[in-house]
């Protein structure tokens, strides 16, 4: 398959994920449904996981390979992936003291939101670094 190809297929991908992270939102926030709200990031996440592991890592080994990117490029490219694993992580942090495995420390809500708004960020930094690379 070529890579702008698998590269669409990610960005769709994305998109849906990130409905999906509304669609828990609002099963949380507005339904009082946290059973469903956690299920569904449950399946989220690894689905992230598994992308940024197949289709994410490669493309960025392979933009840092071809080196002909602009320093700007490559810190938006970097940065976008420290804070996409920041979702990761803060997802894990609130998976943990949620369940009670290690105690939090301030509002679990405030974590969320912030996990929430940082997926957001992440997400239209990915789109920039896709229109950078095949559209622009």
């Amino acid at each position: 398959m070529a890579e702008k190809t698998i590269i669409i297929i990610n960005l769709i991908l994305q998109c849906v994920l990130i409905a999906a992270v509304l669609a828990a939102g609002y099963l949380a926030k507005i339904k009082h449904q946290l059973k469903a709200h956690c299920l569904m990031l449950r399946i989220a996440i690894p689905v992230q996981v598994a992308a940024i592991g197949a289709i994410m890592l490669p493309a960025m080994l392979g933009y840092i390979q071809r080196g002909n990117r602009t320093p700007f490029f490559n810190a938006a490219m970097l940065v976008h992936h420290i804070l996409g694993l920041a979702v990761v992580a803060l997802w894990v942090y609130i998976n943990l003291v949620f369940q009670g495995t290690i105690k939090g420390f301030g509002e679990l809500k405030i974590a969320m939101r912030s996990t929430f708004f940082l997926w957001i960020i992440v997400l239209l930094m990915g789109i920039y670094l896709y229109l950078v690379t095949w559209v622009l």
